[in-house]
């Protein structure tokens, strides 16, 4: 991968602007080459002088884009010291270890010089659970500061060396050499003191003196890692698993089809539930997709760098919940050979394990990763209470795809609810009611929830929040004329079902 890309795929989305203008200096080398007069034409002095004054004005260029980093760095390392004298403040508060390390050492310097500070963060003591938190968000800030410091100092050394191959020159090594080199955003020393003795205070006051331990909740796994070959193993073997399941399923209904009475209902229970496997593939392919163009989804979708899922993690996913899908439809098909007199307890099964693998919080299949999906699901709900980021929009979307698939989710529940407890056949709970056109509506409420908000939070300036959600309101005229004519067309009486 090209420098340019890698540098906008590790870049930090809130910082994106206090970054060296990598891609504007570069189009200005390009252009300053095309511009070049040419030497057939144009006598030797004005080209020297053209190159001349193209070199000054590429190297205040980057003079500027120095002074800019140089600014945000010192800005963003008074606050990382601040920041890490509260936090050790509270540490003390919490610890009340007799005795002093040389951690405890450094807190207590920083506690005399600040003792009405103290008093005030006593009073507010913070809960282990809380330190860790906290730590760990402050950890995470250095890394991102860490990574800001180097993608720069590549930046500029690229740059330079950029400039010195298409201009033919060593202006641009010079400048480096002597600009950068001692630039105090290059200097790590304080920065790296900082992260060294955050991971030591963690260590020993947080993780009971096991470094393993602590290092495990801090660390930062970088966003070009590779994926692990165990990784790799599980994903293709599930997916290996998931295609055999597949096609003896096809085999078998060809051979062994359902009965005309319950065809509706293997359709109908099995065709929500597939709808979590599409979308898991589909995610596998996008987040490859954007590593491979340098998109930084993970900041991009704000979620935390330590738990993030690779490319086969949503292979995997998706191929586990298409081999419980395939084992559904092949205990469906095959409940009388298997003795299983009731044929629609494998659907209820497959529904309940789904769900149970999503919602219950155990530290198995990402965790972290499910409880960020249950939360930006549940702020689309939420829509008009919360501020709406891109995440937001990006999952208001893919139900916005997906608004048929609620329609069968609600017949499930209502079938499993009240037809199956009582024992009527799955054609009595398929025919639409009043429910049907509202589940249809869900989704584009909840994008035009958003659009409003977004538009509040906005200003009255950006109007185009305000047409969108003049645009996603349309859906609510579309399905209340659709739904009258499907009930009236060819009878005067409703079939609405009260």
């Amino acid at each position: 991968m090209k420098f340019g890309k890698t540098f906008e795929s590790h870049l930090t989305i809130e910082w994106r602007r206090q970054y060296m203008r990598y891609g504007d200096l570069k189009v200005l080398i390009k252009r300053g080459v095309d511009r070049a007069p040419s030497p057939a034409t144009t006598p030797e002095y004005e080209i020297q002088a053209y190159y001349q004054a193209f070199e000054e004005t590429f190297l205040m260029e980057c003079q500027n884009e120095l002074t800019r980093v140089n600014n945000f760095f010192l800005e963003k390392l008074s606050e990382a010291r601040r920041k890490h004298n509260t936090l050790k403040l509270q540490l003390l508060a919490y610890s009340h270890v007799p005795g002093h390390t040389s951690s405890d050492l450094s807190i207590g310097s920083a506690t005399r010089t600040n003792t009405n500070r103290r008093r005030s963060t006593a009073e507010k003591k913070m809960t282990q659970r809380q330190l860790r938190s906290a730590y760990s968000e402050f950890y995470l800030s250095l890394i991102l500061l860490q990574n800001y410091q180097t993608l720069n100092e590549t930046g500029f050394r690229k740059i330079c060396k950029k400039y010195d191959k298409y201009l033919r020159s060593t202006a641009g090594a010079e400048w480096f050499d002597r600009n950068v080199e001692f630039a105090p955003f290059t200097d790590g020393r304080l920065l790296q003191w900082i992260i060294e003795e955050v991971e030591d205070l963690y260590t020993i006051h947080l993780a009971g003196g096991d470094r393993s331990v602590a290092m495990a909740k801090l660390r930062v796994p970088p966003l070009g890692e590779p994926t692990p070959s165990c990784l790799v193993f599980r994903a293709g073997l599930a997916l290996g698993m998931f295609i055999v399941l597949v096609m003896a399923t096809a085999v078998i209904y060809w051979k062994r089809p359902p009965t005309a009475d319950n065809i509706p209902g293997f359709m109908r229970l099995h065709r929500g539930p597939f709808t979590w496997v599409i979308f898991n593939f589909f995610m596998a392919a996008n987040v490859a997709g954007w590593q491979r163009a340098g998109v930084n989804h993970v900041l991009i979708f704000e979620i935390d760098p330590r738990s993030h899922l690779l490319p086969a993690t949503f292979l995997e996913i998706a191929c586990v919940f298409g081999i419980l899908w395939a084992l559904s439809m092949l205990g469906f098909l095959l409940h009388d050979l298997i003795l299983v007199p009731d044929p629609y307890v494998f659907p209820l099964a497959l529904i309940l394990t789904m769900l149970g693998m999503l919602v219950v919080p155990l530290p198995i299949m990402n965790w972290p990763a499910r409880w960020w999906t249950i939360k930006l699901v549940g702020r689309v709900v939420s829509a008009p209470f919360y501020y709406v980021s891109f995440a937001d929009f990006w999952m208001g979307d893919q139900i916005m795809s997906l608004a048929n698939c609620l329609v069968d989710y609600y017949y499930i529940v209502r079938f499993y609810a009240f037809c199956w407890l009582r024992s009527q056949p799955m054609l009595d709970c398929i025919n639409p009611d009043v429910m049907v056109p509202i589940a249809k509506c869900l989704p584009a409420w909840f994008r035009f929830a958003q659009c409003l908000r977004r538009f509040r939070d906005s200003g009255s300036k950006s109007v185009s929040y305000l047409i969108n959600a003049g645009k996603y309101s349309t859906t609510f005229l579309v399905v209340l004329f659709s739904t009258l004519r499907s009930q009236t067309d060819g009878d005067t009486k409703p079939k609405l079902v009260p």
